[in-house]
């Protein structure tokens, strides 16, 4: 059954985390949860460009950082690599669940998501009305077993807010191949893992925010003295992986497509989000233990 219509909550006017955000921001929320691609477990396509071509005053940068801002606030969830996106209360508030034959709508559609992280999110939304109302028709579906017994995410815990996490230029340059002018050594400061390659700058063991460089609604490119903080350090460490290898393919990810940012910081804390952890234990993070 294809979705002829969109619900709209007069009262969502009376939510102040609603009214916070941006024209820009509220414009696209309204245009999602009314795209035609939106399926009915509140996920449509995330292709800014195309986005863009829905109205003459928006471009693909627009609907990045309205995207963005709605990501800070979790109203959508962005997988970039999947072109999806979520929004998020979607399920909650469309009313799906009082329906079973759009519950069974719900379950396949949840079903063909590609990203992982959106569908473990939908879990969790879908497994918290479970638990705040247990008397719901839609549990004696058969179909949304698949759901409730999914492994579930809270976004608000994975990190400081999913957004969308580059803002591509319009009209980009030519960026050469990325050849990374590494130091050998890295001169560690007080309780810093050692043998980071590293650009210009030296890393501090300071507890450094995920949202702490560049001014907000300033889109630059990556700067050439990044590095990554103590805090990501201790990301890498909690989900097992090798923080060099990740800072230099992040770095060569960012220069090779001429990505733009607001604060590369929370950048390259979702991408570390998004890699597949390392196994549980590891020779190659022995020099983490150091």
């Amino acid at each position: 059954m294809a979705r002829d219509r969109a619900n709209v909550r007069v009262d969502i006017w009376a939510d102040q985390d609603f009214r916070d955000l941006t024209g820009e921001a509220q414009r696209l929320y309204f245009q999602l949860t009314s795209h035609p691609t939106l399926n009915y477990a509140g996920v449509a396509e995330w292709r800014p460009g195309r986005l863009a071509a829905m109205a003459c005053d928006l471009t693909a940068g627009s609907i990045e950082r309205a995207g963005q801002l709605l990501g800070e606030r979790f109203f959508i969830v962005v997988d970039e690599q999947t072109e999806e996106v979520l929004v998020r209360s979607y399920v909650k508030h469309d009313g799906i669940l009082k329906q079973p034959k759009l519950v069974v709508s719900m379950t396949n559609a949840y079903a063909a998501i590609a990203s992982k992280l959106i569908r473990n999110v939908i879990a969790f939304e879908v497994q918290k009305m479970r638990d705040r109302d247990p008397n719901m028709a839609a549990w004696k579906v058969t179909q949304t077993e698949t759901i409730l017994r999914a492994e579930a995410k809270d976004i608000r815990e994975i990190s400081p807010g999913l957004t969308p996490l580059f803002t591509p230029e319009l009209t980009p340059e030519l960026t050469p191949a990325f050849t990374p002018d590494v130091t050998p050594e890295l001169t560690p400061s007080s309780g810093q893992a050692q043998g980071l390659p590293t650009l210009t700058a030296t890393t501090t063991a300071t507890g450094t925010s995920f949202l702490d460089d560049g001014a907000k609604g300033n889109e630059t490119r990556i700067p050439a003295d990044w590095v990554p903080s103590k805090a990501h350090f201790d990301r890498a460490k909690e989900r097992n992986l090798n923080i060099t290898a990740e800072a230099e393919n992040f770095r060569l990810h960012a220069e090779t497509h001429d990505r733009r940012a607001v604060r590369w910081g929370a950048a390259f804390t979702m991408w570390l989000n998004k890699a597949t952890p390392g196994p549980a234990k590891s020779n190659r993070d022995a020099w983490m233990q150091k």
